[in-house]
């Protein structure tokens, strides 16, 4: 599958809308299309990636700017948050989600599935390949991202199975090719009308983005892992509540770092396993506002340390959040929460750490062809750069504007600071992306992006010799779809 931006993400919850210009019958079309939940649609559990639907196809499309990684984006952490609220309840229609049945792709019908095959072609040239701000190095690459997605068509339950490659190729930087592929299964049951079973997995072989953990950057855009991930959920529906139980599990096995001085890097530190229990409770207080509780507990295992006389970090934590969701005809929608998290680690050499944290996210929608979007987060991390954990803070705003009805202008601005526990070492990180996405036809797309990173550290950190750097991309791609 291709990870989502947060643009992308919206695009995939379907609803009805007064003033959305959709018809129901329309709307029921895309139920259909996209059988997915709209609970399920949005960052779940931390289990990787929610699955990609086509749906409101009109609207999506397919980055080559950013890596293609475990995380929901390019600029989330490699380990995700443990849950997001459903807050999505046919109030708004956003300006990517508009439904446009002019530009949706039909499929290929399978007996009672529909086969939905895509490809994108694109060319990238990034002014510093390597994110070293020291020996800079530009490059040209071409970018082969292939998919396809097989889902039934059934009135009740779903199924379906997606599997996706992102292959890329340098002229001159040979060691910056990459090779990545994933395979996706999701199901979902219907017992009855209260109770949902969605059971979801994920398998393989991922880059890291720059931005998604405290690993020296030079290092991190050469990083590559295998990733496995699973999640079983039940949800319960019952008049103004809603119960949602979780259990997840991701597992992270980092390949070794290979330099263009020949020159090699073992990661089997940075290997490890992640299962975690979840859980949430919702009310209604009004068809337009919910306040939730939830909670979570993990544990983590790391197989060994980073060198012969440090132990592993394996840790259990623990992260409490609570909030309210709410969904405001013609106004805004979204959620807010704050907790507090907790990490003990099993070794006695490691302190253990706790600090305030808080997920949300909030669309505003000033005009009718307008979205406006705040997302943020702040989580315990664990280090890849000592035995340090860190603090991650990252908030993101991004403006949608529909131009036309298959013309989308999408500009993102982002930043993130790392700040280490106990020490004062800390890093800061800024991302600002424009996006313009036309879709021709029902098959055939076309974007152009253009982004551009910092990376500073505010003082010395362990292991980084030259960590501070910045980076210029731009991305051309056409994507071909059934």
């Amino acid at each position: 599958m291709n990870c989502l931006a947060p643009s992308e993400m919206k695009s995939l919850r379907v609803k009805v809308t007064r003033g959305s210009g959709r018809s129901l019958a329309a709307s029921l079309r895309a139920r259909r299309e996209a059988r997915l939940s709209p609970q399920s649609a949005v960052l779940v559990l931390g289990a990787g990636c929610a699955l990609s639907v086509s749906g409101s196809a009109s609207a999506q499309g397919t980055s080559v700017i950013n890596t293609y990684t475990f995380s929901p984006d390019s600029f989330s952490t490699l380990v995700t948050p443990a849950l997001s609220p459903d807050y999505t309840r046919g109030h708004n229609v956003s300006a990517l989600e508009e439904w446009q049945p002019d530009y949706a792709p039909p499929g290929a019908p399978i007996g009672s599935f529909v086969l939905h095959p895509q490809a994108t072609l694109g060319v990238v040239a990034d002014n510093n390949v390597y994110a070293n701000d020291a020996n800079r190095k530009a490059d040209i690459s071409t970018v082969l991202k292939p998919s396809a997605m097989i889902q039934s068509d059934w009135s009740r339950h779903m199924l379906q199975l997606q599997v996706s490659g992102d292959f890329r190729r340098y002229a001159t930087q040979l060691p910056r090719n990459q090779n990545s592929w994933s395979v996706q299964p999701a199901g979902e049951i219907n017992l009855g009308k209260n109770l949902v079973v969605h059971l979801e997995a994920q398998a393989g072989r991922y880059y890291e983005s720059p931005f998604s953990s405290d690993l020296n950057p030079q290092d991190q855009v050469l990083s590559n892992f295998f990733g496995v991930g699973g999640l079983a959920k039940v949800t319960y529906n019952g008049g103004r509540s809603r119960f949602t139980f979780a259990y997840d599990h991701e597992g992270f096995d980092f390949a070794t770092l290979r330099f263009q001085d020949g020159t090699t890097t073992d990661q089997r530190y940075r290997n490890r396993a992640v299962n975690r229990i979840s859980a949430q409770g919702e009310y209604g207080i009004s068809p337009s506002l919910a306040v939730f509780v939830a909670a979570a507990a993990d544990k983590t295992h790391y197989t060994v340390g980073q060198n012969a006389v440090t132990p592993p970090l394996s840790s259990t934590g623990q992260n409490f959040i609570t909030g309210i969701s709410f969904d405001l005809t013609g106004v805004m929608r979204g959620s807010v929460g704050v907790g507090y998290s907790h990490r003990d680690y099993d070794a006695s050499s490691y302190k253990g750490v706790g600090a305030f944290s808080a997920q949300f996210r909030v669309d505003f929608f000033p005009y009718r062809l307008t979205t406006v979007s705040l997302l943020g987060q702040r989580l315990i991390q664990d280090s890849g750069l000592g035995s340090t954990p860190y603090v991650d803070t990252r908030i993101t705003a991004e403006v949608d504007q529909s131009l036309r009805r298959n013309l989308f202008l999408i500009g993102t601005v982002s930043a993130a600071r790392q700040s280490y526990s106990g020490i004062s070492q800390s890093r800061s990180l800024e991302q600002v992306q424009a996006t313009l996405r036309y879709q021709a036809s029902r098959w055939l797309g076309f974007q152009a992006e253009a982004s551009y990173k910092t990376s500073k550290y505010a003082s010395p950190v362990p292991n980084v010799q030259t960590g501070n750097y910045s980076d210029a991309t731009l991305g051309l791609s056409v994507t071909v779809r059934r």
